[in-house]
């Protein structure tokens, strides 16, 4: 399990809901939500198209998108929740396709910061923490969530046949666990069986490309075999790293768009895991810039204390030298995925100093934007496409009447600048409001 970073000073400070009869009066979060919630006069980026629909209020009734419209063809309840959104923008709550859980202890801190930086869905990559200790934690102790999607891991010491799989898959959905995440592979015929098994019971697959050990040698399955197989999505950009040739590349490209195959590149996990940012790069991110002092101060500190042993700068240049050719090959691949119109998402994979759960996410899409991926795309791949990658496009990943009123509030437009991301100042998670300024005791 990676380190969590644990920032004492968000445990102490309060998560705010608004009160039902005055937008700006705040008070603690209650069991039950707004039942109404209007954000008037505010610049619309439903992700239907890359259009910004100026001037509109939207109306969230019992957690839903009840009606988009001027303000004055709105007939709003006695006790609803107006929220002023002039020069504003509003957009569908993100979806952080790449998260680790924690041990109970420290899962209720993760979960709220990811709500403080407007993060609304997770997809649970590995954790700690059952499904079903989970759903309890929730339940009894009401402490606040983004919606969670649960993955069973199969490991590299698991060796099944199809049956086998077959009676897996019935207890990973009896579980309401959402998808199967491979994290290790122990020979090609147990990959064959749980695709089989997975194809037949209607059943995701997802994660690390399949690769496993022989006769002391790492082996890949063939890329044509995996993209063809079902496999939901690849995690990292593993395999196509691996392709010989620009020919096999696009081949792999083409073939990715055909089968509706799914990337999670998380870069910046290689970013800061290689130490690319160093000496001082990391003063430039944007948690560096957003989060209490008193964290960053961490950070440098425990940094610092770490580069300053014997030999260890001589070890991160050297890292640095052998890691950024391979960086820079990623990068080539995800914009050559990107230029296609293949299927991203964006996943923050957060597990060291200068990263932080939820906002990372930033982090992440600046890093495409920094290698020519469009904002819309970049947007795309924390909204829309989460949404269809767990087929529920029905039910959120757009601003659309009928919809998830899982929201967030911007003061800038992230489609004209993706930094403009960090400028999320309130987000509206099933019925209830969290203002970004109170989660983080800047108020």
């Amino acid at each position: 399990m990676k380190k969590l970073i644990f920032f004492s000073v968000l445990l102490s400070l309060l998560f705010l809901a608004c009160s039902p009869k005055n937008a700006s009066a705040i008070s603690n979060v209650s069991d039950s939500m707004n039942a109404e919630i209007i954000v008037k006069n505010v610049n619309v980026i439903s992700m239907v198209s890359n259009a910004v629909t100026e001037n509109q209020s939207v109306i969230i009734r019992d957690g839903k998108i009840q009606q988009i419209a001027n303000f004055s063809q709105l007939k709003p309840s006695k006790n609803a929740v107006i929220i002023d959104g002039k020069g504003k923008y509003l957009m569908p709550g993100l979806a952080d396709m790449h998260v680790h859980l924690p041990e109970l202890s420290k899962l209720d801190l993760l979960l709220k910061m990811n709500i403080a930086a407007g993060i609304t869905h997770i997809r649970v990559m590995n954790s700690e923490v059952s499904r079903l200790d989970l759903t309890k934690k929730l339940s009894e102790t009401g402490i606040i969530s983004p919606n969670v999607h649960f993955s069973h891991l199969v490991k590299k010491d698991i060796k099944y046949s199809e049956s086998q799989f077959d009676s897996l898959i019935l207890e990973v959905k009896k579980s309401k666990i959402d998808f199967i995440k491979l994290l290790g592979l122990s020979d090609e015929p147990t990959f064959d069986n749980l695709m089989k098994s997975a194809r037949k019971n209607n059943v995701m697959v997802c994660g690390h490309y399949p690769k496993f050990t022989q006769f002391g040698k790492g082996v890949a399955v063939k890329m044509d075999k995996v993209l063809g197989s079902g496999f939901r999505s690849i995690e990292h950009l593993g395999g196509y790293d691996g392709l010989e040739n620009d020919a096999q590349l696009a081949a792999a490209i083409k073939q990715t768009k055909e089968q509706k195959v799914y990337n999670c590149p998380t870069l910046d996990y290689d970013i800061v895991a290689a130490e690319l940012l160093f000496p001082d790069g990391y003063k430039k991110r944007l948690t560096y810039s957003l989060l209490p002092n008193s964290m960053v101060q961490k950070w440098e500190k425990e940094h610092t204390a770490e580069v300053e042993k014997a030999g260890v700068k001589e070890q991160i240049l050297e890292l640095q030298r052998q890691y950024k050719p391979v960086f820079d090959k990623k990068t080539k691949i995800l914009k050559q995925l990107a230029d296609n119109g293949c299927l991203l998402l964006v996943g923050s994979d957060p597990a060291s100093n200068f990263q932080a759960n939820g906002f990372n996410v930033y982090e992440e899409m600046r890093n495409w934007s920094n290698i020519g991926i469009d904002n819309f795309t970049i947007l795309k791949s924390a909204t829309t496409s989460p949404a269809q990658f767990f087929n529920q496009e029905k039910q959120w990943g757009t601003i659309e009447t009928g919809k998830e009123g899982n929201v967030i509030l911007l003061d800038k437009n992230p489609l004209l600048d993706i930094n403009n991301i960090s400028t999320i100042s309130t987000t509206i998670l099933n019925g209830k409001i969290y203002e970004k300024a109170k989660m983080m005791g800047q108020e």
